[in-house]
């Protein structure tokens, strides 16, 4: 467990002295997600827009779908698109940065001394600069249909924060998986449509038998999602015992991810 602890803190230190490359890459990185395409950034805001008008049109009109009261709406539409722009961020985080290793290799072989610990947190820096601006039209959207934004909207942020955290530890240890087997792809992409639907992205978590529900809520997404309605719809901030679990299992996934990277490291330059 000491061992572990030193190995996590040394690992903490190379962060903080590779942060102005951080910076260099993340901006970089931004770039090249759009390069070549006519509408940019604009993708950011297209995207939710589109599954937003999909899902609504299934769920919200077809089949008559509503929100729960604890929401404090009306609208399945306002319910969506707040479920929907932090799932895009955490979905968008993770299956970028778990192939970031493999499509950077030749820095990872070639460059001595380079800090590869950083390319997943590049990754994530990049796309919570995208679902900035999501969350930018998402507050627009709200102002035009209710007229104001509720007080406790900066809350998201904090949600933002600890779903940042979450998704670096998760890329650490995906991206790392991935250098010895190419079936994580796979296996990732299988596991984020089954978490899609056992996240309350596309119904209120009210309807979900109590026994379910328990175990919906051990997935960390399950409070990110909450948190935002809440906070732009509801007005009021997560239950204390679900913050609370959100803020250990980031944290704790950020560390276990810390820690599995750094002892993986040395092998990856000589199985890629």
């Amino acid at each position: 467990m000491v061992k572990n602890f030193i190995i996590f803190f040394d690992f903490i230190g190379r962060l903080w002295r590779s942060r102005y490359m951080l910076r260099t890459m993340a901006a970089r990185d931004l770039k090249a997600m759009y390069v070549g395409s006519v509408f940019g950034l604009l993708w950011a805001v297209l995207n939710p827009l589109f599954l937003v008008a999909i899902y609504g049109i299934v769920f919200g009109v077809f089949m008559k779908s509503t929100p729960g009261a604890v929401y404090k709406t009306d609208s399945f539409f306002l319910f969506l698109l707040c479920g929907l722009v932090p799932w895009q961020f955490f979905t968008q985080a993770l299956t970028t940065s778990s192939g970031v290793l493999v499509a950077n290799s030749n820095l990872v072989k070639k460059a001595v001394g380079f800090p590869s610990e950083i390319l997943p947190i590049v990754v994530v820096i990049s796309n919570i600069i995208s679902h900035l601006i999501s969350v930018a039209l998402l507050l627009i959207i709200l102002i035009i249909f209710n007229h104001s934004l509720p007080i406790t909207t900066p809350y998201i942020f904090i949600y933002l924060f600890f779903a940042a955290i979450f998704c670096i530890g998760c890329g650490w240890v995906l991206s790392s998986l991935n250098v010895f087997s190419k079936d994580v792809n796979q296996i990732l992409g299988i596991a984020i449509m089954g978490l899609f639907f056992l996240t309350p992205v596309l119904y209120s978590s009210d309807i979900v038998p109590p026994g379910a529900l328990f175990i919906m809520k051990l997935n960390p997404i399950y409070h990110l999602v909450e948190g935002y309605r809440f906070a732009l719809l509801a007005g009021r901030f997560l239950p204390l015992p679900d913050f609370i679990y959100l803020a250990v299992t980031s944290f704790g996934m950020f560390g276990l991810g810390g820690v599995l990277f750094r002892k993986m490291k040395p092998w990856f330059a000589e199985v890629m």
